[in-house]
């Protein structure tokens, strides 16, 4: 797919909107406003494109975007190449504008969807809308009964249809390359600022792109800790690569806003046995999760046999095992880290997570295996993006799949 680049197409605009009208039958809804604040950008759905607007759509009209100005880049030169799927915006005061139509429409004393108020999104478990916003919108439609559909809507969403698929494997070839990139640039005496960005260039020059958190990475001769660098943050300078150390990163490769995940994990020299031992884990994680992965399993069930090889080794977690991609749903997190004796300097372990969420796994549904084991000091991470299609189950990334030797 390196010289192709999938678009979405009318049809997959006209699916996407009859599952959402299809929703609003079941809910006994007349509409559904839709808020695109959050990092999945929840708008795009019915959009196809990542403007964060408020979106209305109701069970006998196309959708509205209420956008703060005018779409000036569907004007110019270059925004003709895109066809647009929404035709009717308003630019202004995207909640005056609102309101305006909902009343204009005798949807004033309506049953209306809300998308916004909750996620399931990482980090957006209280919603994208701010307190002001929805004091304002719920004064100004005080007959409204607001339904909050952000569960069904989110969940609905990651069922991926054909066309989005093909964007997928576009999104995860990506970040193979930028697996290669990382793996390319990790050697000794390079800085991990240049590895991170030999990745990002990677990604971008094939078409694709980042979005927040970017990368979480992580180099040195031992580390247990999981997140964004510090220098993202905080600045200082680059830690210089030494045999001995890894150096590893979550990477979010996206394609057309559909969103990819590899975990790459690279030891400068040959690893020791405590680092073998961990990919191990790792992978014994890796494959029982692709044997056992099938239509009518319940997450939770793919879950507790991805975690198995971490109890039986007595390791523990610093992030899901498995999650959906978007990450809506996650398996369980810093599970049992009292097995850690690197741990004793903390001044209290880490605080576990349990599953967040459980669903019936349907063809569609695309997963980051990520399986990561951590003892003495040490962790190692694996895995890429893998896809239930009709074709079966799909492993669409090769390269970080295993620890990583330079």
């Amino acid at each position: 797919m390196t010289d192709q680049y999938p678009t979405l197409s009318l049809a997959e605009r006209d699916r996407r909107w009859q599952n959402v009208r299809e929703m609003l039958v079941r809910e006994e809804l007349d509409g559904v406003v839709v808020f695109g604040n959050g990092r999945n950008v929840a708008d795009s759905y019915l959009t196809n494109e990542a403007r964060k607007s408020i979106t209305l759509l109701t069970l006998d009209d196309d959708p509205v975007m209420f956008l703060g100005d005018v779409p000036l880049d569907r004007y110019d030169v270059p925004g003709p190449r895109w066809p647009r799927w929404v035709a009717d915006w308003v630019a202004g005061d995207p909640i005056g504008n609102l309101v305006a139509h909902v009343r204009a429409r005798g949807l004033a004393a309506s049953r209306l969807g809300i998308v916004g108020l909750t996620s399931r999104a990482v980090g957006e478990w209280a919603g994208v809308v701010s307190h002001t916003t929805w004091k304002r919108v719920d004064a100004a439609l005080p007959d409204v009964r607001w339904a909050d559909v952000a569960d069904t809507y989110e969940s609905m969403a990651i069922i991926l249809g054909d066309e989005e698929q093909a964007m997928l494997r576009k999104a995860a070839q990506l970040g193979e390359r930028g697996c290669a990139a990382f793996v390319g640039a990790a050697r000794e005496r390079r800085n991990e600022h240049e590895i991170a960005a030999a990745s990002f260039q990677a990604i971008i020059a094939g078409g694709g792109w980042v979005r927040s958190p970017f990368m979480l990475e992580r180099a040195g001769a031992s580390m247990f800790a999981w997140a964004v660098p510090e220098w993202f943050a905080m600045g200082g300078a680059p830690h210089i690569l030494q045999p001995g150390d890894t150096i590893a990163a979550e990477i979010f490769a996206f394609y057309g806003g559909i969103e990819s995940q590899q975990q790459i994990d690279v030891s400068i020299g040959e690893p020791s046995p405590l680092l073998r031992e961990l990919e191990k884990v790792c992978r014994d994680s890796y494959e029982a999760g692709l044997a056992a992965l099938r239509p009518g399993m319940r997450f939770s069930e793919l879950a507790a046999i991805m975690e198995a090889p971490l109890h039986s080794s007595k390791t523990w977690n610093t992030g899901p095992m498995v999650q959906t991609v978007p990450p809506i749903y996650n398996s369980g997190t810093r599970l049992n880290p009292g097995v850690d004796p690197a741990l004793a300097v903390l001044p209290q372990l880490p605080l576990g997570v349990g599953l967040d969420g459980d669903f019936v796994i349907e063809v569609g549904h695309a997963f980051a295996f990520e399986p990561n084991a951590v003892r003495d000091g040490q962790r190692v991470c694996v895995g890429g993006t893998v896809l239930l299609s009709d074709r079966g189950v799909e492993e669409l990334n090769t390269l970080p799949n295993h620890l990583v030797v330079v």
